[in-house]
């Protein structure tokens, strides 16, 4: 599979604004380095910053976890069928510091996986919200409060949700190829 657009590269852009969005990303991603994702909106600054503050703004910034996030972010990605954000956050996961058996039962036997009922609730909500918005319900909102969490956290898992749709939409739809990690 070939992406269907060009990877812009760091030294391949002479665009000061598209340097200054990589030079963020590496500086506050974590990994040193600018994924593909990114990568592939290089062609146009204003593309790449809006998508770069989004992606900031709810994975690198708020109330809960960024692990939880991302782990809303994979089984979202899973449910979808959309490789490269599945891979991608699943690697990013292991950088992070969660255990192989975390990350193998979220993906292959959900019930099991050894996180805290608070962690497995939101991210149940956030796979509901992101692929049947309209059957989300009060009892969901309501449960998700009788367990702990508060306002801001459950607008944190829909902001994931909405975020890793779009995600999933567009890297899909490019045909996006997995970062050489």
């Amino acid at each position: 599979m070939t992406t269907q657009v060009a990877l812009v590269e760091y030294d391949q852009t002479t665009d000061a604004e598209v340097k200054a969005v990589y030079d963020d990303i590496i500086a506050n991603l974590g990994f040193g380095m600018v994924p593909n994702l990114f990568k592939s909106m290089g062609h146009h600054a204003g593309f790449l910053r809006a998508h770069w503050t989004k992606f900031s703004s709810v994975i690198l910034h708020g109330a809960l976890p960024r692990t939880l996030k991302e782990m809303i972010g994979v089984a979202i990605s899973q449910r979808n069928h959309s490789d490269y954000a599945l891979k991608v956050h699943l690697h990013g996961l292991s950088a992070l510091g969660i255990s192989e058996e975390v990350l193998r039962t979220l993906v292959e036997d959900f019930d099991h996986c050894p996180l805290p009922m608070r962690d497995k609730a939101a991210i149940q909500f956030g796979v509901k919200a992101a692929t049947a918005p309209h059957e989300l319900t009060r009892a969901d909102f309501e449960h998700l409060s009788a367990i702990g969490l508060e306002s801001e956290e459950i607008y944190e898992i829909l902001a994931t949700a909405n975020l890793f749709t779009s995600v999933n939409q567009y890297t899909d739809a490019i045909r996006l190829e997995i970062d050489k990690l």
